[in-house]
């Protein structure tokens, strides 16, 4: 029996470069979409970027960062440029459910493909769009990648580091993955609309304004003053949600809300028995002014043991405290397996410690009735432009004319 695919016979027409929107796009194959990419004869930039992290970017065996953008989709190469190449866009946009692109609003209106262009020729057309800064504002036109339009405008770098060091040492994508999700929310929501009145619509998401909805709270908190960030980890106004050092070199995370309730019962199973009933600290209203002293005698207790040993020892009491893992530890984590969060996908090259196979990390989405969808590598360049050129309606001689013209790869 075929396995039932929540967006089976959705056409997804994605037109975009590195990760926020391309995502989005992966994901919905995931999820059954027929999802097209047109890359340019040089294919898309994401292709590159894994060197920057250490991984291979062979594009003919090994890529896994490329991969984990871009699982089940159809790749195809387009010269935008050549007219031909445009006119066989149209005839893909045609029979599109959906659109999605991170070009910028200039570059999109010159080659006609922006939504005002598009929407009359193909109504019901839903179309999606990743910017850096959004649609209006003084910043509309200015580029925009998660260093810079998440991260450090978005007030993430800038405050969320220790007190009197650097700014944060972001991650690459991290924003762009939180981007994708929002894009991903935004055109299922559009697509549902437009099967239900036939009636397209652009969705509109930018690394920014995902920034401030993550930051909301922060955000909003800052009106009223007194905003501790950027501070020290001594200074966390309920020392139950701070980090600690242990006795192995790492560090042990806490998430403890009811600090009242569990301030005597914390104390016992750190081993400070005499601190259990000190007026000091015992409730949120005397500590969080001056919290720096009791996280100071934690400091003490956590490096008695080890980070598993205080892992165990608070599962074991039900409290929210955790190991703070490094990525290396995740390739083995028995949690990530056993949710099927990790996927080990086969057909690489053979490597020493490695074999044929690679852990790349699934979309986070599950569905119960649909269960776990394949993980096919993504296309390599031009993988599958004369199968897409054939079913769009094109005879063998037009495809061959396309090739020889440099419309196609």
């Amino acid at each position: 029996m075929e396995q039932y695919r929540p967006l089976a016979g959705v056409t997804v027409v994605e037109l975009a470069t590195f990760v926020a929107a391309p995502y989005a796009a992966r994901a919905m194959a995931d999820w059954g979409a027929d999802v097209i990419k047109i890359e340019p004869p040089k294919g898309d930039p994401m292709r590159m970027m894994g060197g920057l992290l250490n991984m291979p970017t062979d594009n003919e065996r090994e890529n896994p960062a490329y991969d984990q953008q871009n699982a089940n989709k159809r790749g195809i190469v387009l010269n935008l440029k050549h007219p031909e190449g445009m006119a066989v866009l149209h005839r893909l946009l045609a029979k599109a459910d959906i659109f999605i692109t991170n070009n910028r609003q200039e570059a999109l209106e010159r080659m006609g493909l922006s939504y005002e262009q598009l929407s009359p020729r193909y109504p019901a057309l839903v179309y999606g769009q990743v910017s850096g800064y959004g649609e209006n504002g003084p910043d509309k036109d200015r580029p925009g990648f998660d260093f810079t339009s998440y991260y450090a405008r978005g007030g993430i770098s800038g405050t969320l580091y220790e007190k009197g060091t650097s700014p944060l040492l972001t991650v690459a994508a991290f924003g762009d993955q939180q981007v994708s999700l929002a894009l991903l929310s935004g055109l299922c929501a559009a697509l549902f609309n437009a099967r239900r009145t036939g009636k397209g619509e652009k969705v509109s998401v930018s690394l920014y304004q995902t920034a401030l909805y993550c930051m909301c709270h922060m955000i909003a908190s800052s009106q009223y003053g007194k905003n501790p960030y950027p501070r020290s980890r001594l200074d966390t106004a309920n020392p139950f949600q701070a980090a600690y050092p242990t006795k192995d070199g790492r560090w042990i995370q806490g998430a403890v809300n009811a600090y009242d309730r569990e301030y005597a019962r914390i104390c016992r199973l750190v081993g400070r028995e005499d601190l259990a009933e000190d007026e000091r600290y015992s409730t949120f209203q005397r500590v969080k002014d001056n919290p720096r002293p009791f996280i100071q005698e934690l400091d003490k207790a956590f490096r008695q043991k080890t980070a598993d040993e205080w892992v165990k020892i608070f599962d074991e009491a039900d409290l929210p405290f955790d190991k703070e893992m490094l990525w290396e530890e995740i390739l083995e984590d028995p949690q990530a397996w056993g949710d099927d969060d990790l996927c080990r996908v086969e057909g690489y090259p053979d490597r020493e410690g490695l074999g044929t196979s690679r852990v790349l990390v699934r979309s986070p989405v599950k569905f119960r009735n649909m269960g776990l969808p394949p993980y096919e590598k993504g296309p390599k360049i031009g993988q599958h432009t004369d199968r897409v050129l054939e079913e769009a309606g094109l005879s063998q001689e037009e495809i061959r004319l396309l090739h020889d013209s440099g419309a196609v790869q």
